[in-house]
């Protein structure tokens, strides 16, 4: 046999779901904590994007807009145990209060513990559990195994009031990663590939070997759809393991409960300040919220309509590559290849068409199917040598600088706030937007300036250091501005805010927590940045100037008795009258000093001598 022929015996095609399986890292469950959040993150975007398009629906028809409420549970619920034996992994054991479940080679097998012993048989083995004062004892075949603890197992529950799924696409919708409508869509959105919510129930099942419950409800339906999903790895398929009928909290909505093995912390990377920073940029949605510790925290909106909704777009050529455009011209239900440039391309209208095709030496009636691989180089060139109008930008939907600043201030109650909007850019032919903001004092207790990255209205906790939000931060010269810097950062307590908005969010990796570097993008956080600091830095000079004026009117308070007093027996006049007359010429010192806070800040002066307004020449510092 040829050795060739032996090597092909091995070879195969893999699905998607199984190379995640095996690089789940990718997805950001490469360690506990990131898991638990990435969970819960995958399922309230799914949420937030659904009710947004139920109210932007309800729009359309001016019917009464539902307004997204969202309620995130999490608790922990049971131990979690490795089997091992001398050599190897045998599989894993969760300890649900008298409920044992044992996973062995992707398969599972529970039973409730009576008089401290149960038997669960596999294939080939058989596991004999025991419990004595708390002590487990699990015996394989008869031999026994050693057990390591591990993350405990955790129930998260989202629950929402968007408009439901229609119970024959739930298994799809939950259970075939890459199925869903966003990955097609150019508009902006929470979701982009198709595999976030997958890879939620992907990790559930490897890690406690449970289904997802999925129950949902439909405006014209008399009950809720409940149905339990697993993901057939080898196939990227969905399995439904069971289905029944039950009560929903609201008229229509969808809801979802996962079994993971995660690991539950507070801090700044943690599940709850997750919570709080997606109630801070989503400020027309409530949310309610129960963590492990059984605390429940409720976020009301602060704003009572919906953010704008996004349009879909076309593709624009200056973002085109030579394969994209040849499925374009393959799939085209045109007749002719001018028709396809002007009806499927943006910005490209017929004389535009006609002038590139004649130009690649092309008849403007050929069907796009005839043309071959060098044909479609040739008009992609073209095309993109022409001076195009930029995309359209009603693809966006940013949160809204008067939005962002309530939120601000609902959750600080800072001394100042403010926000800055740039207008809509393009990276490679992609829509995208730069929303920044700041708020000082009130609630902050930070001693230094603490960043808040964004993406399309989700935090980004992980990977900061790679993300051009953060150097584009730590590349402005705060102390041009007249801050006070240690390391980059801003001193004082400081929150800065900074958002990108676009139809396809260039991350750095799946796990969607770092924004890749391009110039543009860089270039316009830096000049948004700049025009917020600035601001900044006059509301700073004011309150220094306050402080001063403040120090010398109370010298004045402090001694004006003593120098009635001292003048009084100097002079001979009665004490009272030269107190009277002392009050009157603080009162008018204290008016002049006013108004000359007053006339510098109308000026729009600031603590540094050495700034220049570059944001209306759009250069960089």
């Amino acid at each position: 046999m040829e050795i060739a022929e032996e090597l092909a015996k091995g070879q195969r095609a893999i699905s998607v779901t199984e190379f995640f399986e095996k690089n789940r890292h990718l997805l950001g469950f490469d360690n506990k904590q990131k898991a638990l959040l990435t969970c819960v993150k995958e399922a309230v975007d799914n949420s937030l994007d659904a009710c947004e398009e139920l109210g932007h629906m309800q729009e359309k028809n001016k019917d009464k807009v539902t307004l997204p409420e969202i309620t995130i549970d999490v608790k922990a619920l049971s131990d979690n145990y490795q089997l091992l034996d001398e050599k190897q992994n045998i599989g894993q054991l969760i300890v649900r209060k008298n409920e044992f479940t044992v996973l062995y080679k992707g398969k599972s097998e529970s039973k409730q513990i009576r008089a401290g012993k149960l038997t669960l048989s596999f294939e080939d083995v058989t596991f004999d559990i025991s419990e004595n004062n708390d002590k487990l004892t699990v015996l394989m075949n008869g031999k026994q195994l050693r057990l390591k603890k591990n993350a405990p197992i955790f129930l998260i529950k989202i629950v929402d009031n968007g408009p439901g799924i229609l119970p024959s696409k739930i298994p799809d919708i939950f259970g075939r990663m890459l199925y869903g409508s966003k990955f097609q869509s150019m508009r902006q959105g929470r979701g982009q590939q198709g595999i976030g919510i997958h890879s939620a129930v992907l990790y559930s099942q490897l890690t406690t070997g449970k289904p997802a419950k999925i129950i949902s409800k439909i405006k014209s339906g008399k009950k809720a759809k409940m149905m339990k999903v697993q993901i057939n790895i080898l196939k990227n398929e969905p399995e439904v393991m069971e289905e029944s009928e039950e009560d929903y909290p609201y008229e229509s909505g969808t809801s979802i409960e996962l079994e993971i093995e995660g690991l539950y912390i507070s801090g700044n990377k943690g599940l709850d300040e997750y919570v709080r920073r997606t109630a801070l940029v989503n400020p027309h949605a409530n949310f309610i919220y129960i963590n492990p510790n059984g605390e429940k925290i409720t976020y009301k909106r602060v704003v009572d309509a919906l953010p704008k909704e996004p349009l879909s777009i076309k593709p624009h050529p200056e973002g085109l590559e030579i394969g994209i455009f040849m499925r374009i011209l393959k799939n085209s239900t045109e007749r002719t290849v001018s028709s396809v440039l002007e009806k499927e391309l943006s910005r490209v209208s017929r004389a535009v068409a006609e002038q590139t095709l004649k130009s690649a030496g092309i008849d403007t009636k050929t069907k796009p199917q005839e043309i071959d691989r060098v044909q479609a180089n040739s008009i992609l060139k073209a095309l993109q040598s022409l001076d195009l109008m930029r995309p359209q930008t009603d693809c966006l939907s940013p949160i809204g600088g008067e939005e962002l600043e309530k939120s601000l201030k609902k959750e600080y109650s800072p001394e100042f706030v403010k926000s800055v909007t740039r207008k809509p850019e393009v990276y490679r032919g992609m829509p995208f937007q730069i929303e920044v903001a700041a708020a000082y004092g009130g609630g902050i207790q930070n001693d230094k300036a603490v960043l808040m990255r964004f993406a399309n209205k989700i935090p980004l906790l992980f990977d900061s250091a790679s993300c051009a939000l953060t150097q584009s931060f730590l590349g402005v010269d705060y102390a041009r501005y007249g801050l006070k810097v240690e390391s980059k950062v801003p001193i004082g307590p400081l929150v800065f805010i900074i958002h990108i908005a676009s139809v396809w969010v260039p991350y750095t990796n799946e796990s969607k927590n770092s924004v890749a570097s391009y110039p543009v993008i860089v270039k316009e956080i830096k000049l948004a940045l700049q025009e917020l600091v600035r601001t900044l830095s006059v509301f700073l000079n004011r309150k220094h100037k306050s402080s001063l004026f403040q120090e010398r009117i109370s010298l004045f308070d402090k001694y004006g008795i003593e120098l009635a007093y001292s003048i009084s027996k100097l002079t001979d006049i009665d004490e009272k009258k030269v107190k009277a007359k002392i009050e009157g010429l603080l009162e008018k010192k204290k008016e002049e000093v006013k108004a000359n806070v007053e006339e510098s800040l109308s000026k729009g002066d600031v603590i540094s001598s050495k700034i220049e307004s570059d944001t209306s020449s759009g250069e960089e510092e």
